[in-house]
């Protein structure tokens, strides 16, 4: 079932990794299979699991502490090259027991064989044309290169989760709030200090359902007022070190100080003309659309990335992200269910926010070659409507370590805590069982323990 809350999990499944057009990194690359002069076709398993303790969501008020042990990505990876202009790049994903929702908080079922689980679908399938450090395109389904937060690859996020605010907001399959069918160029000039994204996306499409967690019922959603493109443009600049190849289409939340001192800014922006109307009314559970009064979908972001490899072994790792998604406040003046979770509120639908993360790889080897990276993060985001609440302000705050066990992204476990706050008061729990009298929070704690693996 397609349900805001089961969107939210699928993006983090499948927001995996950066999309870019790059080779695979050879360091811990999975195997490989030459054929022809320079053509090869690339393998990787990627895997990470999960178990999260929270204190609610069991017990017949959805209040009392629940564990959860979950498989959130298998990730299979296929990477080929005919020669060293052409390419493609296909990638599937999946997961098993995703009960948590990895935005505003709360489990989405208690029916841990319902059919949202070991869903394997497809995520990235692009040709690659490689012709120049100042050209080089994708087409087909890939990442929307807005966010830097989106653009970092999964099995290399500072904490254990990249941020769940930087998403896209259209429609409810994952494959829409971080990926989209389009066109993507890239390229980078004097000598890879500076470095841009061009694409045209598919956007905005047709209607979209939204299952309702408070009472289990479908809503439907306003159609699309016109069939327009989405713009995105993204620009960045490294002033010490280049962090990326000019083909490289995506980051990593930490590089472990293997690409020495790095300090990149970046910008972006992107539009979509008539992307929703202004008004539009609940009818029963589908959307009546009042006047011909449309906006547009506009979104700006800035961000900072620095690395600093000490002599003595230590990295300094600090990351910072703003965000502004605008939709001339079109949910103050609507009132379908549907449009307000998935068009123009929700976590991906207006808002603006910030985050903050540090991170610091200690001078000390632990066993063969491990190594412990603690870690700190902050974010405030404003959404315009969430879970039936408007004007919602929601802070989380994390503490943690990782543990590279091979002194790589090899093997990696992570241990978390973090506290999600609201501004207002906010229903949350065991949504098939939600009811009006269940409890209402303004914070919660969870635990995280993870692993990843990847070969």
């Amino acid at each position: 079932m397609k349900k805001m809350y089961t969107v939210l999990a699928a993006t983090a499944f499948c927001s995996c990794l950066a999309g870019g057009l790059a080779l695979p990194d050879k360091a811990i690359a999975g195997p490989q299979i030459d054929f022809g002069d320079n053509g090869y076709l690339q393998f990787d398993l990627k895997f990470q699991g999960i178990m999260d303790y929270t204190d609610f969501g069991s017990g017949k008020n959805g209040d009392e502490n629940r564990f959860d042990l979950y498989l959130r990505r298998a990730r299979l990876v296929f990477t080929s090259m005919y020669d060293d202009t052409w390419g493609a790049k296909f990638q599937t994903c999946g997961g098993t027991s995703a009960t948590r929702n990895l935005g505003g908080g709360g489990y989405e079922t208690n029916n841990s064989n319902s059919k949202t689980n070991s869903q394997i679908r497809l995520v990235d399938g692009y040709l690659i044309g490689m012709f120049d450090d100042a050209f080089n395109i994708k087409i087909g389904l890939t990442k929307i290169p807005l966010t830097r937060g989106n653009l970092d690859e999964c099995f290399s996020p500072l904490s254990h989760e990249r941020s769940m605010f930087v998403y896209s907001p259209y429609g409810t399959d994952a494959t829409k709030n971080s990926r989209d069918m389009g066109f993507v160029a890239t390229g980078g000039f004097f000598d890879s200090h500076l470095k841009y994204w061009g694409a045209v996306m598919e956007g905005r499409e047709g209607t979209s359902e939204w299952d309702n967690p408070f009472n289990n019922n479908t809503y439907t959603t306003s159609g699309e007022p016109r069939s327009n493109l989405e713009y995105v443009a993204r620009l960045h600049y490294s002033f010490l070190k280049p962090e990326l190849s000019p083909s490289a289409g995506g980051y990593k939340g930490t590089y472990l100080g293997k690409k020495g001192q790095v300090l990149t800014i970046g910008v972006a922006g992107a539009y979509e003309a008539d992307a929703a109307y202004k008004n539009v009314i609940a009818n029963g559970y589908g959307a009546t659309v009042v006047g011909d009064d449309t906006v547009d979908y506009k979104a700006y972001t800035t961000d900072l990335f620095f690395e600093y490899p000490f002599a003595d072994g230590g990295v300094l790792t600090a990351t910072a992200l703003y965000l502004k998604a605008d939709f001339d406040d079109a949910y103050k003046t609507t009132t379908s269910v549907a449009d307000l979770n998935t068009i123009v509120g929700g976590l991906n639908g207006q808002k603006e926010g910030y985050y903050a993360k540090l991170g610091y790889i200690l001078p000390v080897t632990v066993g063969a070659a491990g190594k412990i990276q603690p870690f700190a993060r902050y974010e405030n985001f404003d959404v315009a409507s969430f879970a039936n609440v408007k004007d919602q302000n929601i802070q989380q705050f994390g503490i943690g370590a990782n543990y590279f066990v091979l002194g790589n992204e090899k093997v990696r476990f992570t241990l978390e805590y973090y506290n999600t706050k609201f501004d207002k008061p906010t229903m949350l729990g065991d949504y098939l069982d939600q009811t009006v009298t269940h409890a209402s929070y303004t914070s919660y704690n969870t635990y995280t323990a993870m692993f990843m693996v990847v070969f």
